[in-house]
């Protein structure tokens, strides 16, 4: 198959998605500097512009569980982003949306043509022994019920991984993407320089919803 670059063929369309990440980027990195003065809503309002954006042309384009996947990921990056002591529950509802945005992925990896011989599979093993390496590390610092919904939400993406494997090689790069993302703000939460919100991170997610985007909408 042709690999595509472009969303939907457009450099105008791929543009447009790279500014709102580079704004949503340098907004979290700077939000205790340059962008302290920035209303908290607006600021998650920001981080959460390139899935929204991708939600906005997946309804366009009449795709509407594609739609949903990016919603569901809009509305975690929203609620991950308030802060604890204005919205008790931000953080849990923001995973949950993030497990159901995983659980669409399947369904729409699946979905689409498979490829001869689950030629991408292996890499996905990799992936998976990375995970293993990570939470070998992780968990042990890690007790009780965040123990437990660490390893249930990284269970999550590495069958979303899996699921990708078996289908298109930009859908298997963009779960990758958001698998690895995920894997650093786990290591960054146990070390002293936390990158949750640096390049290393929402960047790498932001690209994986790109390609997801690229793997559901272009073909």
């Amino acid at each position: 198959m042709n690999f595509d670059w472009l969303l939907r063929d457009s450099g105008s369309t791929t543009a447009i998605f790279f500014v709102l990440v580079a704004i949503a980027v340098f907004t979290q990195i700077t939000k205790t500097t340059t962008s302290r003065a920035i209303p908290f809503v607006l600021r998650a309002l920001l981080k959460a512009a390139p899935a929204l954006f991708l939600t906005l042309l997946s309804w366009s384009l009449g795709q509407n569980l594609v739609a949903l996947l990016f919603l569901f990921c809009s509305l975690g990056d929203i609620l991950l982003d308030l802060p604890e002591d204005k919205v008790p529950h931000g953080f849990q509802l923001g995973a949950i949306s993030f497990a159901v945005g995983l659980v669409l992925v399947c369904i729409l990896s699946y979905q689409k043509p498979l490829l001869p011989g689950h030629a991408l599979l292996p890499l996905s093993i990799t992936n998976v022994v990375i995970a293993i390496f990570v939470l070998r590390w992780v968990l042990p610092r890690l007790h009780g019920v965040e123990r437990i919904l660490e390893v249930t939400y990284f269970g999550m993406l590495i069958v979303a991984n899996i699921f990708a494997s078996s289908s298109l090689v930009p859908v298997f790069l963009g779960s990758s993407l958001w698998f690895m993302s995920d894997l650093s703000i786990g290591l960054g939460s146990n070390v002293s320089d936390d990158p949750v919100n640096s390049l290393d991170t929402l960047g790498l997610y932001d690209l994986g919803l790109y390609f997801l985007a690229i793997g559901f909408l272009n073909s």
